[in-house]
């Protein structure tokens, strides 16, 4: 059966503080948790104030501590910053504290602009050489893999699940070369989709980690009663998006009145547009009917959804839709 995820960046909305971003987090979270969601990965970006959540490994504690059953991950580590040896470690210690419940998604992005890198360090070696690395170390950690002097502790027990992000065929490559998942996240870019789909599936190789290829699809959506008030809240992150991307502010995600209140240009309209073409928006019926309908066309495993509104409760209330709609699609 079709599953479904979580990705939630912490959004900061106008009159709310960073603090309490993060506690609507864990509300979140244990409502996912009630409803059955699968997995609910939490993001990592840096000086932004329109994201509350810049480490993902604390996050992922506190949402695991707060929930029974469902899966808990990074959506994910951004491992240009990182030590591979560091994060191996952090990780074997969320799958400590909370066997068979963690994830470790690993993206290659910087999670913010060329200030962000200088700030944080980031050294100038291959991601992907710095991935090999950081499975090395939880292999042998695991004692798949005896070889080697330097071990992630503590060690001993089942790895935590591995998945590679990406939006470039480059990323599905090496996720298929080296027998790993793969989350595409289409509300970022889609433009690599099916090429992307395509590579992984054609050179995908068994490995230890997994025998056949397993994708998940990350995107945008939100699911209301009518199609008119899903359009409606999905002003908030269209408003944000002509803001950010072609005015380059970095800025809250709007309240109600000011996205109510504004008249986007020629130009706003036409980036909402494009960017409209990745994202499921409109009933929960008709979003849970085109999401089954993406997940057959492209032979997705797992769907992760991102939904963002002025309003906390929309937001809640927009998962509540689809997953109950979800299920009654996919039983």
């Amino acid at each position: 059966m079709l599953k479904l995820n979580i990705l939630d960046q912490s959004p900061v909305t106008e009159g709310i503080t960073h603090a309490e971003a993060v506690r609507q987090t864990i509300e979140l979270a244990k409502f996912a948790d009630s409803l059955g969601y699968h997995r609910y990965w939490v993001a990592e970006h840096h000086s932004s104030a329109s994201f509350a959540s810049a480490s993902p490994e604390i996050m992922i504690t506190a949402v695991a501590s707060a929930t029974e059953n469902i899966r808990a991950g990074s959506g994910g580590i951004l491992i240009s910053h990182y030590s591979p040896l560091k994060i191996a470690e952090q990780f074997n210690m969320l799958q400590c504290l909370f066997p068979g419940r963690i994830d470790l998604g690993i993206g290659r992005a910087p999670g913010g602009d060329a200030n962000i890198v200088k700030a944080m360090r980031t050294s100038g070696e291959n991601a992907f050489s710095k991935i090999q690395e950081l499975i090395t170390y939880l292999r042998r950690s695991s004692g798949n893999e005896a070889v080697g002097t330097v071990k992630a502790v503590p060690g001993g027990m089942e790895l935590p699940e591995i998945w590679i992000l990406g939006t470039s065929p480059d990323s599905a490559l090496f996720a298929a070369e080296n027998g790993l998942p793969y989350t595409f996240g289409s509300f970022i870019n889609d433009e690599f989709m099916l090429p992307c789909f395509q590579s992984y599936y054609q050179n995908f190789k068994p490995s230890a980690f997994l025998k056949e290829p397993y994708l998940n699809l990350a995107l945008f959506s939100i699911s209301s009663e009518t199609s008119e008030e899903a359009s409606s809240l999905a002003r908030c992150s269209e408003y944000w998006l002509s803001q950010t991307f072609l005015k380059g502010k970095n800025i809250p995600f709007p309240d109600k009145k000011t996205t109510s209140e504004y008249n986007f240009s020629i130009e706003e309209k036409m980036l909402i547009q494009h960017r409209r073409k990745s994202a499921v928006i409109g009933d929960a019926e008709s979003v849970a009917v085109k999401l089954k309908h993406i997940a057959e066309k492209y032979a997705v495993h797992e769907l992760t959804v991102v939904t963002i509104t002025s309003e906390f409760e929309d937001r809640k209330r927009s998962y509540e839709l689809l997953y109950n709609k979800m299920q009654k699609l996919t039983k």
